[in-house]
């Protein structure tokens, strides 16, 4: 009785909106709403992919050059500057169309933000979600049934007026941060928040789902899980994440910004539970706890046995200057929680430097905007954990608490595991060099955990004839601007990603290299947004499925834009997809040379892991004289492999 009446005692304060004593004696807080919430800084209310454009615009340099979307000037106008995709990549947006810039130019409508999930029933339906700029921002999803080969984009009913809308609905639209979850049964349910941009000075913001009962092809309308039309309260960042009989969980931010918006009180993390899938919806409740009180990024997932994770970024408890990934954890369906710390995150205001766009951190070079938010999976066999997220503790002044940032940035992917929910590894980075890598996401099956991110590790240098992995500035001085034709490049530092993943196959040892071609994040939005989160998933047969968002567009057919690319490869830790670090090559005479590893006999731990990580083919892997039978991913005479 004692913990229920503080949980309401907590629910009333975030409603009221008395201030969190930390905040009230002086503290600060760097967390912001992701979403467009009108109440708060201009900046803040940015959405569509103009919006970002002309907020960058708004902010020349010392120079008058200013940041804008390539894909309004060439090469980047080329249908032909990206190779074709091939070798496991797989574009899953159909039909796409085209928008105009600020300067009568045309590009493709990007999508951003995804994550993928594999149907428990049949691992060849897989599905992904982004935000879809397309029919003025839509709620869509992309559903497989051939393994992620091939893609169909089906478009929601019922999210606003357009699409059928009913009751709320015909007041609102789909407003971004689409999530996907299948519960054990195959029925898959579809998260987003929904906004009204009708108000001058606020943004009423809500949280709905809706759910399939034939893997993605046709769609229910949505349920409304919350919503809040005043603007002392924004709704941001949810996830959704569903369980057995059901039962289905969604979690979100809930921005308290006082009477009449005027200020931060706090960002909690609530969720609403559903037992009878998804039709209705208990009200908010809290799951972040009075220690954690400035929160963002929660991530829900349910345990075989019922019990709800949610992991978080909140503030360190006592000091809301340090941040700290909260794991809360329910043994009672999601009614109460109990919060833990599990590991520093380092993303104080001195690690990392601000885009001009938003103000919001960015790394070295680049400017869209990035966060330290967690990424959790539970793997549906054994019920062991995983959290990943990365940061920038290898900057000196960022792991010594300098006040502003200095030097360049180095993220990297961190990782905690546990067997049983409750026992927890300590923070392991598993990452390496000094090249920034951003939104990591993981995923876990059959005892096996794979974390795929952003990597700089491939990108092309530029040169003085080739810019296809720079970045190039506008001169607001010069004639015609803004749609002077003349691209001015001031330095020569690569600034292309692609997705790559490590597993838990070889101790996270070596990254396969999941895009085949580097591509540049300034090719729309100003370069400012690619989106908050990617996603990777593993099936029941070891194949790794990942979900990005890549800056290719679809070669020869589009140029190049921000699309969403599945990348799937078909064992974990070895790969038919790019190239990767740490690989060795088998032979075109059927077996696995072992260069470097010596005539030293083989654990028993390092037979298991090789014979669980590569399947498909018959080969021998040598070890000085000894060699061991093993079924390999891949084809032909340079299949790729990874080593303990």
């Amino acid at each position: 009785m004692r913990k229920l009446m503080a949980l309401s005692l907590f629910v009333l304060l975030l409603v009221l909106g008395i201030p969190n004593p930390a905040l009230a004696a002086g503290g600060t807080t760097h967390f912001k709403a992701l979403g467009p919430d009108k109440s708060q800084a201009l900046d803040d209310a940015l959405f569509y992919p103009n919006d970002f454009e002309a907020a960058a615009a708004a902010h020349p340099d010392a120079n008058n050059l200013v940041f804008f979307s390539l894909c309004r000037r060439a090469p980047f106008t080329s249908v032909t500057l990206y190779s074709p995709l091939s070798a496991g990549n797989a574009d899953a947006v159909v039909g796409d169309t085209t928008f105009t810039l600020v300067d009568g130019t045309h590009c493709y409508e990007p999508q951003n933000e995804q994550n993928i999930v594999i149907s428990p029933t049949n691992h060849q339906n897989i599905v992904t979600s982004a935000n879809d700029y397309r029919y003025g921002f839509q709620a869509l999803i992309y559903y497989s049934t051939d393994g992620g080969k091939t893609f169909s984009d089906v478009l929601l009913p019922g999210w606003d007026p357009a699409t059928g809308a009913t009751g709320l609905f015909k007041h609102v639209q789909a407003g971004g941060d689409p999530v996907l979850a299948f519960a054990p049964d195959g029925t898959l349910y579809y998260s987003a928040l929904v906004y009204d941009f009708s108000y001058p000075n606020r943004t009423p913001s809500g949280v709905a789902v809706a759910a399939s009962h034939d893997g993605g092809a046709t769609w229910g309308a949505p349920v409304m899980v919350h919503y809040d039309a005043a603007n002392n309260f924004f709704n941001d960042k949810e996830w959704i994440a569903a369980g057995a009989g059901g039962n289905v969980y969604v979690t979100w931010t809930l921005f308290n910004q006082g009477p009449h918006g005027t200020g931060y009180i706090s960002s909690n993390i609530v969720e609403a539970v559903s037992h009878d899938y998804g039709r209705t919806w208990s009200s908010p409740i809290a799951v972040s706890d009075r220690a954690h009180f400035s929160d963002q990024g929660s991530s829900p997932a349910v345990a075989p046995d019922g019990t709800l994770y949610v992991a978080y970024e909140g503030n360190l408890a006592g000091d809301v200057t340090r941040d700290q990934i909260v794991l809360a954890r329910s043994t009672d369906g999601g009614h109460t929680f109990t919060n833990v710390e599990l590991g520093r995150v380092y993303d104080d205001v001195g690690c990392y430097p601000l885009n001009v766009a938003q103000g919001r951190q960015r790394l070295s070079f680049e400017q869209f905007r990035i966060n330290g938010f967690p990424s959790l999976a539970i793997d549906p066999t054994t019920g062991g954990l995983a959290i990943a997220w990365a940061d920038d503790q290898n900057n000196p002044g960022c792991a010594n608490g300098a006040a502003t940032f200095s030097g360049v940035t180095s993220n990297q992917v961190k990782l905690i595991t546990s067997g049983d929910g409750t026992t927890w590894t300590a923070p392991r980075q598993i990452t390496s060099g000094a090249n920034d890598k951003v939104y990591p996401a993981v995923g876990a099956n059959d005892g096996r955990v794979v974390v795929g991110y952003y990597t700089r590790d491939y990108s092309p240098v530029p040169t003085a004839s080739d810019h296809a992995c720079g970045r190039g500035f506008l001169d607001t001085a010069d004639p015609g601007y803004p749609a002077s034709t003349t691209v001015h490049y001031t330095d020569l530092n690569p600034v292309c990603l692609d997705y790559a993943f490590s597993s838990s196959t070889d101790g996270y040892a070596s990254e396969t290299r999941a895009s085949t071609q580097s591509s540049n994040p300034y090719i729309e939005f100003s370069g400012s947004f690619i989106g908050d989160y990617t996603g990777i998933a593993v099936d029941s047969a070891g194949g790794v499925h990942a979900a990005w968002t890549d800056f290719r567009g679809l070669p020869g057919a589009t140029t190049p834009n921000q699309d969403t690319v599945v990348g799937n490869a078909h064992c974990a830790g070895a790969s038919s997809l790019g190239s990767g670090r740490g690989a060795p090559r088998t032979e075109g005479h059927g077996y696995v040379q072992a260069t470097a590893v010596g005539a030293a006999a083989v654990s028993e731990r390092r037979r298991r892991a090789l014979r669980e990580a590569l399947r498909y083919r018959s080969v021998t892997y040598a070890v000085g004289s000894l060699r061991i039978p093993l079924r390999i991913c891949g084809a032909g005479p340079f299949t790729r492999v990874f080593l303990p």
